[in-house]
């Protein structure tokens, strides 16, 4: 097995159901978790909070959106005149995350969802974003 099949295997798997042992405790923001489903919440295998670093207008990437709960709390901060650009190889964990796209919210138009699998942080090409999450 190669290491990208059972990367897509293990992140299908937690697509389908919550894997504990996929998860980081992290302490974030609750009044942007607010909106989101708790599905969304439980099956976000991230590790760390960057929407601190997240502002107003900014075009943001995220590498690797898993339950794309990032690319909605960054969506929220980024406004009307901002972007962010959710990327993820696992077509599982996209339709999940795009499951969500049917939230209320008009913030929801600063979002948009991309498979393809993830390029070494030297192949990226010239940058159009103003933040990159990992």
């Amino acid at each position: 097995m190669t290491i990208e099949t059972g990367v897509l295997q293990r992140y299908s798997e937690g697509a389908e159901a919550v894997q504990p042992e996929l998860c980081c405790p992290v302490d974030y923001d609750r009044e942007l978790l607010a909106l989101l489903p708790q599905e969304i919440i439980d099956k976000d295998y991230g590790c760390g909070d960057p929407s601190r670093y997240v502002q107003k207008g900014d075009v943001v990437l995220d590498l690797g959106s898993g339950s794309g709960k990032i690319c909605y709390m960054a969506a929220q901060l980024v406004g009307d005149s901002g972007k962010v650009i959710g990327v993820d190889m696992n077509d599982d964990m996209l339709n999940f995350m795009t499951n969500g796209k049917a939230l209320p919210g008009r913030w929801l138009k600063a979002l948009n969802f991309v498979r393809s699998p993830l390029p070494p942080p030297n192949h990226l090409p010239n940058p159009v974003w103003t933040k990159v999450m990992r």
